[in-house]
């Protein structure tokens, strides 16, 4: 999957990971409380996890499979608030799961929906993909409204495999009706 450099919109630039957003996501990634609804190994959850995290993910830029993996930057400030991408869902394969995260601070003002809005266009527009999937816990009432805002339609509940637990989430898709059949 070709990772862009960056992408913008109005108030964002969406680009790779770089060092200097360390700080902003050891913040955030200690946050208990704001990563609570997250699927998250512990470990990932400490500093050291996840400067591990941080450093895969820009290492992984430079090689045949890099992690579509993208910091969100607010245009007017140039902060780190949040983090947006793309992988191979965990359910089907053949799938893309988009994901996004802001940071607490900056919740609340629309950077999501603006951030995904951008990553889902790039995904039909540049990748050319038939479908994205988004799936988060069944409580993270502000994630289902970012999906539901961006166009995406609820599939349906579901629990987490991974960990076989009683976690209930939920499945949003958006087709690409684009494409030519």
């Amino acid at each position: 999957m070709i990772i862009p450099s960056s992408l913008e919109t109005e108030r964002l630039v969406i680009r790779t990971h770089i060092w200097d957003d360390l700080e902003p996501l050891v913040a955030f990634f200690g946050n208990d409380e704001a990563t609570r609804l997250l699927d998250l190994a512990p470990g990932q959850k400490t500093p050291e996890g996840t400067q591990a995290l941080l450093d895969a993910i820009i290492t992984s830029y430079h090689t045949d499979e890099p992690i579509f993996a993208l910091a969100v930057i607010e245009k007017m400030t140039g902060q780190c608030i949040g983090s947006c991408g793309m992988a191979p869902d965990v359910e089907c394969s053949s799938d893309t799961q988009i994901y996004y995260a802001i940071f607490p601070k900056y919740q609340g003002k629309g950077y999501a929906l603006e951030a995904i809005g951008k990553i889902i266009e790039y995904a039909f527009s540049d990748l050319k993909l038939e479908k994205v999937v988004a799936r988060m816990a069944a409580e993270n009432h502000a994630s289902i409204k970012v999906a539901e805002k961006a166009g995406m339609i609820p599939i349906r509940s579901m629990k987490n495999e991974k960990t076989r637990d009683s976690y209930e989430g939920c499945r949003y898709e958006m087709r690409n009706n684009k494409l030519s059949v």
